[in-house]
């Protein structure tokens, strides 16, 4: 049976190989957040202020994109959104079937437009074991990695976000994968899924405490790549594995775009931002209704976090010859 995930008529590199256009992005915002890009393709916008970090998205491009196509975007949203720290990873460069087995970035291969082969999807689990890992890191686990500097949050303050096939590795990573070590699922603040599809549908099992893992996906009524209907489908598939599991269907919110084809408006963006605000809101103090500060547990520190705490702490002269992490962390634990 023909698959309503793709037109017949698909050529993914002209769609999508020169990145995602928005329009009337303000340029007149404040920003108060700076993107830092690293070795492997990442680009992590964060608070200037680290302590105002609380919560964190992961947005997976495209295909045929990079992470660069989404700076505008994730700047826009980081200006609305001055507490959460945006992460863009970029996908490996590697043939897609589809396209004539031409080599550009993508999270996994794709074979073919019929359904029976958007179930294989080879590639998908090493990126799957990649966004963990970049979730990992976000909680405070990764406790040795030198280059992990912000201040550790919980998965309930992740929310997993992609575009096009990046939205479909989003919506089945954070439905179906569990936290390190436990047979938890990963319990995620929300998922965001732009112009995007539910891949590996007929294997597709939630994890259980993902049930009710609040989802928005949101689709360009005409939609030349991957046909508005996708939404349909993909919602119907997961509410009713997630209402078998006790969860509330409800909880996959559908938003359509009049006039929008496979790229992402303001409007849009806004209602992304509408939905971060609900699903990840800034920390708030009971009595004084002000933002309050990330404090975080010395013990779930990286060395380098430990490191900047105290310059920050103004402790470095007692800090003097210390060289094991667990004296750090007893010198900001009395702190």
């Amino acid at each position: 049976r023909p698959s309503l995930f793709f037109t017949t008529s698909l050529t993914l590199s002209s769609h999508l190989r020169h990145g995602v256009r928005v329009r009337a992005i303000s340029s007149s915002s404040s920003l108060q957040a700076t993107a830092t890009r690293h070795g492997d393709g990442t680009i992590v916008i964060a608070p200037d202020d680290d302590s105002r970090h609380s919560a964190s998205v992961i947005l997976c491009h495209g295909l045929g994109d990079t992470a660069e196509g989404w700076v505008d975007p994730a700047q826009y949203l980081a200006s609305q959104l001055p507490h959460v720290k945006f992460i863009l990873p970029t996908a490996p460069t590697q043939p897609v079937t589809l396209n004539m087995g031409m080599a550009m970035p993508s999270w996994y291969d794709i074979i073919g437009l019929d359904s029976r082969s958007n179930e294989v999807c080879n590639g998908m689990d090493e990126s799957m074991a990649r966004i963990l890992g970049l979730m990992e890191e976000e909680v405070g686990l990764d406790t040795n990695d030198e280059t992990c500097k912000s201040s550790p949050v919980d998965y309930s303050r992740i929310v997993l976000a992609g575009f096009s096939q990046g939205g479909a590795l989003a919506l089945y990573t954070g439905m179906t994968q569990h936290r390190k070590n436990s047979q938890t699922g990963l319990g995620l603040g929300g998922i965001v899924v732009m112009s995007g599809y539910l891949p590996r549908s007929k294997q597709m099992a939630v994890a259980p405490g993902s049930e009710n893992t609040p989802i928005l996906h949101c689709h360009g009524k005409v939609d030349s790549v991957v046909p508005v209907q996708a939404t349909e489908l993909s919602k119907t598939r997961v509410a009713s594995l997630v209402e078998e599991m006790g969860g509330n269907r409800d909880s996959y919110q559908v938003k359509t775009y009049s006039g929008l084809d496979h790229s992402v408006s303001m409007e849009e963006l806004n209602d992304v931002a509408t939905f971060l605000r609900r699903v990840i809101p800034p920390i708030l103090d009971a009595n004084s209704n002000e933002e309050v500060e990330n404090v975080v547990d010395p013990a779930k520190m990286s060395v380098r976090q430990l490191r900047d705490a105290i310059q920050k702490a103004g402790l470095e002269e007692q800090a003097k010859g210390m060289f094991e992490k667990s004296e750090y962390i007893d010198l900001l634990s009395k702190y």
